[in-house]
């Protein structure tokens, strides 16, 4: 299992992870690297639904946004209107050289393929003294657990397809020409909810994650039917099934030498 996510098809419920998990941790990331000159100009690259660009624009910065996807920026133009939204690829930046004070990107540079072109793309449209962020999970570390995972075969595999190691950021980083390239946990993110909650709140619907979305439909319902064996099995034994997960986010930031 190795496939592309279709953000077009997943667009419309993307949001209900904002609902369903609490995210303080990226949130205050994200704040702080943008720092406290509200004039800056800040471009998130891979902005979904324009979730952090909201963010950023209420505190008076000046947002721009990437997307592959568009109807992932249908729905950003709705949380930031008027903000300029590009629809491109991460590896070819539609801006000029020395566009933005700060660049960040959450939860997407596992998806894309060129990761050591899109840190180039950033160090040239990044001023000097410019930062840039990358927000993700490192499986390589070892230290994740997730019902994902558990019931859902192939997907943790995957992931350290997908994701590369923190480590191995820094280093593009520094090869990029950015200086002081650092990493720092920013999220724990710690579940423990009834399976058969989770099922009736569609927190294992096929859209919630990139690691559920990339599955096929047989993969998927697979999954689910294991889980709900698995709920049964509980329940005769008097017992109650409970999902959990220990995920942990980093923060690997590179800035570009005044």
């Amino acid at each position: 299992m190795n496939r592309s996510v279709d953000y077009d098809d997943i667009a419309a419920t993307y949001d209900r992870r904002y609902q369903q998990n609490e995210y303080a941790g990226i949130e205050q990331a994200v704040l702080q690297i943008a720092g406290n000159e509200p004039d800056r100009r800040v471009l998130e690259v891979g902005c979904g639904t324009g979730h952090w660009l909201a963010l950023l624009r209420q505190r008076g910065f000046r947002v721009a946004g990437l997307d592959a996807s568009s109807h992932m920026l249908a729905r950003a133009q709705t949380h930031v209107p008027g903000t300029m939204l590009a629809r491109g690829r991460a590896e070819y930046l539609p801006w000029v050289s020395g566009s933005f004070d700060r660049v960040f990107c959450i939860n997407a540079l596992h998806h894309f393929r060129d990761k050591q072109a899109v840190l180039a793309e950033a160090r040239r449209v990044l001023r000097p003294g410019g930062t840039l962020m990358i927000v993700g999970l490192d499986p390589h570390r070892g230290l994740d657990s997730w019902c994902i995972y558990e019931y859902f075969p192939g997907t943790l595999e995957t992931d350290k397809q997908r994701y590369p190691a923190t480590q191995q950021i820094r280093q593009w980083m520094s090869a990029a020409g950015f200086v002081d390239c650092r990493t720092t946990e920013v999220q724990h993110m710690a579940l423990r909810i009834r399976a058969i909650d989770a099922l009736a709140q569609s927190r294992l619907d096929k859209a919630v994650t990139s690691q559920l979305s990339a599955l096929t439909d047989a993969e998927y319902a697979h999954g689910i039917s294991d889980i709900r064996a698995a709920i049964e099995a509980a329940h005769a034994r008097g017992e109650e099934l409970y999902l959990t997960g220990d995920l942990h986010l980093y923060a690997t930031i590179g800035s570009v030498p005044p």
